[in-house]
């Protein structure tokens, strides 16, 4: 924690006006940090091109997978994950904010819920799940399946076993990686500790 030297209140707590163009040149701060960190992949100017009758079969079991729910699970999973980035650029930018004053904890929760939101909202807006599908899943499944294949696969998840695997698939996982978290962790936390007491 850092002692800072006295201080008027408008000056450790900004204006809304104040506020509203931190949070702007916060937000061009984490875009250009993303940017910086992701490594850039040249375009290719080859694509496969994916018959009519290929394209309506991975359509349709993208459509009853429901793809853009899972989508959209994703998506939030990633806005969520980039909120400690958030978290360091705020602090990076305004020092002050980081203190165990009650009032300058507020002030710097009140600020990155306000990002948090404004985050998700242009992430929503500005990327089309249904062309992020069109552009990831079709060139996938069209790699990974023929059209024989596709229409084996569609025919299972149309039947009642099928359409229960779609129901619980996601609840599996979500109970799978609970369960694997209490059986390892615990032998994870023992070895480290056999490592540090060496």
């Amino acid at each position: 924690l850092h002692s800072f030297p006295t201080r008027r209140s408008s000056d450790l707590f900004p204006s809304h006006d104040s506020a509203c163009l931190l949070s702007l040149n916060f937000t061009k701060a984490i875009a250009q940090e993303i940017s910086e960190t992701t490594p850039s992949k040249p375009e290719t100017s080859i694509k496969t091109v994916i018959s009519p009758e290929k394209r309506t079969l991975i359509k349709e079991l993208l459509e009853i997978t429901e793809s853009s729910k899972n989508a959209n699970q994703v998506m939030e999973s990633m806005v969520r994950s980039e909120l400690p980035k958030m978290v360091s650029t705020i602090l990076k930018a305004v020092p002050a904010l980081n203190s165990d004053r009650p009032e300058v904890q507020k002030q710097f929760s009140d600020i990155v819920s306000r990002m948090a939101v404004k985050y998700r909202d242009r992430v929503i807006k500005q990327i089309d799940i249904n062309q992020l599908i069109e552009q990831v899943s079709y060139p996938i499944y069209d790699k990974y399946f023929t059209e024989s294949e596709l229409r084996d696969i569609i025919g299972f998840y149309k039947s009642p076993t099928g359409k229960k695997a779609i129901n619980v698939l996601p609840q599996i996982m979500v109970d799978s990686m609970s369960r694997t978290n209490n059986i390892l962790l615990p032998k994870m936390s023992r070895i480290m500790t056999e490592i540090i007491s060496e």
